[in-house]
């Protein structure tokens, strides 16, 4: 019998990660949200690299939010990151997966399910009893996803976040999770 090969080493982000993983998140973005968000802003995204490097790497020597990585020949190919929810109207045992994203040339691979399975087992052994994710409307893909995972959107909870003038219409998806708790 033949075993596929993992798609992905999955691994805690290291400070020297910082610089990759904002690189990806903004090519991610570009590619993405391409006709879901203006043009100039995702080409203005580019202009954002420096800081979102430093908040990397801020995240990961403090370790909050938990963030792992994807990398195959030395490559990073995907990140991902979770922990306690930022949203004041949920539970207190109420996680948040905060991000997955991908290079766009790894789409397709089940990188994203891996990464998923990672935060997932992170956020159970944090003891969270439920997670949510926000996706930005009219991702078919993300809400693809997240259903096929087992998130349910919650059409309640929508809400318009607006980063540098551009508004980003974005709808919660909420699992239960099985803790050891």
């Amino acid at each position: 019998m033949t075993v596929a090969p993992a798609p992905a080493l999955i691994r805690p982000a290291r400070p020297e990660d910082a610089r990759a993983i904002a690189a990806l998140h903004i090519r991610s973005w570009q590619a993405t949200y391409r006709g879901l968000l203006s043009a100039g802003f995702l080409a203005g995204l580019d202009t954002s690299l420096e800081r979102r490097v430093a908040w990397f790497e801020k995240a990961i020597s403090d370790g909050v939010p938990t963030i792992h990585v994807a990398e195959a020949e030395g490559a990073l190919l995907g990140w991902c990151s979770c922990g306690a929810s930022r949203d004041e109207d949920v539970a207190p045992a109420t996680g948040e997966l905060m991000a997955i994203y991908l290079q766009p040339e790894a789409w397709g691979r089940g990188i994203g399910s891996h990464l998923w399975r990672v935060a997932r087992q992170a956020l159970e052994e944090a003891g969270f009893a439920a997670v949510t994710a926000w996706v930005l409307d009219g991702n078919l893909r993300a809400i693809r996803f997240y259903q096929g995972a087992g998130f349910v959107a919650d059409a309640t909870s929508q809400r318009t976040f607006e980063e540098n003038g551009e508004p980003l219409p974005l709808t919660r998806f909420h699992l239960p999770l099985r803790t050891s708790a």
